[in-house]
């Protein structure tokens, strides 16, 4: 599995290519600040206009040994075709247009006074790229939960890549190994569509309050297509069910022997792509409380996009706080 050198573009790399996109490009790195997986992600464009369809093998032809003038036996690989929609992200931001216009600089003051709004998209998008469910909402698109979401023995089963850490109840979190990359895990977005965020300047309007008053604000709708695909279930992979609860205490699950079961669950399978660890901050507080108490070279601190971060067995270790502690186990 690869980690370094991505040979894929990610949603910023496709911003800066885009005509007239200066604007929009400069809206994703604002997002990327604070959102780890728009800076490791693959953008792909959809091959069924907003829809993506993916045929995944599920089983292999046989091959047999032939005596002299004896036959071969006719077969077949079993595929299964999956289809992957797109939700439209979308928030506008107003600002008072005197405060505008007594700056120094409008275009940026509006896109600093834009700030929340672009936030609030990042966090909704991290949230549903983990916890999105079609079921409870039509409008969005299934995140990795969704699809990792049952236990399997069978290894032919997606739930095969979801190793159980033995919590309870509802108080768990996950840490996941993701592998991005056009054969494995990818972000979507539509056919023919600009990818990452879209920014319209709709200019003055007049806004009307409930009681009849009116006062003129500048508008601005960002929007955002976007989907996920999983192509190749078998380089992601899923550690649930950690208790967080009991992370303190003595039964605290073993942090380090889970990775090493989801590192080689996926690492025939994830090495024509890039991929990464992503867990929340309590789960890296942790990791640094159980290091303390060993010798460990599994694990090293290393510069990563300008940050120095952990790493396991050369692999980024990326802190993302839409991984809730509150997750039900996994059964």
């Amino acid at each position: 599995m690869s980690t370094l050198g991505a040979n894929y573009l990610t949603l910023a790399d496709r911003m800066k290519r885009t005509e007239n996109g200066k604007i929009a490009a400069e809206i994703i790195e604002m997002m990327s600040e604070t959102n780890e997986v728009l800076q490791d992600a693959n953008a792909l464009q959809c091959n069924d206009g907003s829809n993506h369809i993916t045929t995944i093998r599920t089983g292999l032809p046989s091959a047999v040994f032939r005596k002299l003038y004896g036959f071969v036996p006719s077969s077949k690989s079993t595929t299964e075709q999956v289809k992957d929609v797109t939700g439209m992200l979308e928030t506008y931001s107003i600002v008072d247009v005197d405060l505008v216009d007594k700056s120094e600089n409008p275009k940026k003051f509006r896109l600093s006074e834009s700030s929340a709004f672009i936030e609030a998209m990042n966090q909704k998008l991290q949230e549903t790229i983990f916890y999105g469910s079609i079921k409870e909402n039509a409008a969005a698109f299934d995140g990795l939960t969704a699809r990792y979401s049952k236990k399997s023995t069978d290894s032919k089963k997606i739930g095969y890549n979801i190793i159980d850490a033995g919590g309870t109840g509802n108080d768990n979190t996950s840490i996941w190994f993701v592998t991005w990359g056009d054969l494995h895990t990818s972000l979507l977005y539509p056919q023919g569509s600009q990818a990452g965020i879209q920014h319209k300047d709709d200019g003055i309007l007049t806004e009307t309050s409930s009681t009849g008053g009116k006062r003129k604000v500048y508008q601005d709708h960002f929007k955002m297509d976007v989907g996920l695909s999983v192509r190749d279930w078998r380089s992601t992979c899923r550690i649930a069910n950690i208790d967080v609860s009991n992370l303190s205490t003595e039964n605290a699950a073993d942090l380090e022997d889970l990775l090493n079961q989801a590192y080689y669950k996926i690492r025939r399978f994830a090495k024509t792509g890039k991929t990464y660890i992503y867990c929340n901050s309590t789960i890296l507080m942790h990791f640094e409380a159980q290091l303390k108490s060993k010798t460990n070279v599994n694990f090293t601190i290393k510069e990563y996009l300008n940050d120095n971060i952990l790493h396991y067995k050369n692999i980024p270790i990326r802190e993302c706080e839409q991984i809730t502690c509150e997750e039900v186990a996994v059964s």
